[in-house]
């Protein structure tokens, strides 16, 4: 019965949390034996095992994270729906675990984030800013903000902001060159490249024509505060979030170079698992952030 399922997965997921079954038992009320009993119950209805079990602590298997997954959306879920019939005028509570690439910081998302926190201070906002695609099931994350091209037909997506990049360079970097006029100028000249992203960039002119500048160079990063530290410091061209140089540029330690054209934004998706189970945290946050200002 789906009563008897639902105690399991519950069982379960406290097992996942404490590391073993006595751990699971002492913070239910239960004794390891019975713990063990409803985690048998999924195993054999699953045809597959969920936890390693060892003498010290338990580990999950390729199913058992799967499911780890799930059954905590469903008990945050249960738990957010208790609270909200109590009090329909509640904030949400749990937890939400978001992976967001570095180009992030400082940017729209991040204010839209502090938004989301400050009405609803219970939930625990678990951040972790890094450019590695991180496996959203394997580590549980609830959402991913990730920017550039989606390539993941296994995900769920929802384009959420283009955001916009700013060609630059410090004034002693340019006084080394003839002034740049045009696309076509720019091609001997040293960049600072991004290693997540093509050596290609694409300018958008003021009658909407495209040039496409093969960038030059032998400095790369894989990082976006490098790339604008190395601008600034004189040692190459580079095309940053505009939010990373935005200071820069108003203190002249930076200059917009070809300000007529335009560099290509860069795309940016909110991702999370299809078969996720729906969790009132991440459609909350999805919602605040469709409606950012930009």
């Amino acid at each position: 019965m789906l009563v008897d399922r639902l105690k399991s997965l519950g069982i379960f997921a406290e097992c996942v949390r404490q590391g073993s079954f006595r751990g699971a038992g002492r913070a239910l009320g239960l004794t390891p034996s019975v713990v063990s009993y409803h985690v048998k119950q999924l195993e054999e209805e699953l045809g597959r095992p969920l936890l390693y079990r060892s003498t010290r602590r338990l580990s999950l298997t390729d199913a058992g994270e799967r499911l780890a997954a799930s059954a905590e959306a469903i008990l945050g879920l249960a738990e957010t729906g208790l609270m909200q019939a109590r009090d329909p005028e509640a904030a949400l509570s749990g937890t939400l675990r978001i992976t967001l690439t570095s180009a992030m910081a400082g940017s729209p998302i991040a204010a839209t984030l502090a938004r989301f926190h400050g009405e609803n201070p219970q939930v625990v906002l678990d951040l972790h800013y890094s450019d590695t695609w991180e496996d959203l099931v394997g580590d549980r994350y609830d959402l991913a903000l990730r920017s550039g091209g989606m390539a993941d037909s296994s995900l769920m997506c929802r384009k959420l902001w283009d955001m916009p990049r700013v060609l630059v360079a410090s004034p002693d970097f340019l006084a080394q060159y003839p002034p740049i006029e045009a696309p076509a100028d720019l091609g001997q000249i040293p960049w600072v490249r991004f290693a997540k992203m093509s050596d290609q960039r694409v300018l958008t002119g003021p009658k909407g024509q495209e040039a496409q500048v093969q960038q030059s160079g032998n400095i790369t990063v894989n990082n976006i505060e490098a790339m604008s530290d190395f601008a600034r410091l004189g040692m190459a061209l580079a095309s940053p979030p505009t939010h990373f140089v935005a200071a820069d540029l108003a203190a002249g330690r930076l200059v917009e170079v070809l300000q007529e054209w335009q560099v290509a934004p860069i795309p940016v998706y909110a991702v999370w698992p299809a078969g996720a189970v729906a969790n009132p945290l991440t459609t909350r946050l999805l919602d605040m952030l469709a409606k950012m200002q930009h």
